[in-house]
């Protein structure tokens, strides 16, 4: 199997310097180090495969989002106004079993990083701000079910 997982957004994405310089790493104290955060353009296969899926104009193809750079960067680099959309595929060659079984029966999540509000189906939660990102980090942020929008207002 091989996962695929896009990131729309509301402006061009750019991935900052801080974050740049822990991807570019040779050395890491700890195993659990061992982590990155990119963004690269789709290709025109992949444009035309997930076209209508998402309401934001800029598509990109995304690693590790279900790590802590980028709730790093949810956390310090989003700005007022911001709007991201994440869909990740188990196996990249189902995709359009998993499209289609999405579109029938969505399960969507919302994180809104300004007000710590976390909302699926099963409803709406207030997140400590305190301690936001460790709790959004261990909810489901990331799924095939659905398209999870992180916002900024």
């Amino acid at each position: 199997m091989s996962e695929i997982t896009f990131l729309a957004s509301s402006k061009p994405f750019q991935i900052p310097d801080e974050i740049k310089e822990y991807n570019n790493r040779t050395f890491f104290e700890r195993e659990e180090d061992f982590i990155s955060f990119s963004v690269e353009e789709i290709d025109d296969y992949w444009e035309k495969e997930v076209e209508g899926l998402f309401s934001m104009p800029y598509i990109y193809e995304v690693y590790g989002v279900g790590n802590r750079l980028f709730l790093k960067y949810i956390e310090k680099y989003m700005e007022m106004g911001d709007v991201l959309e994440i869909y990740t595929i188990p196996n990249q060659h189902a995709f359009e079993y998993y499209k289609q079984k999405m579109q029938e029966n969505p399960e969507l999540i919302e994180v809104n990083v300004r007000s710590y509000t976390y909302r699926d189906i099963y409803g709406s939660y207030q997140l400590n701000t305190k301690n936001w990102l460790e709790e959004l980090s261990h909810r489901n942020y990331i799924t095939h079910h659905g398209i999870t929008t992180f916002v900024k207002y």
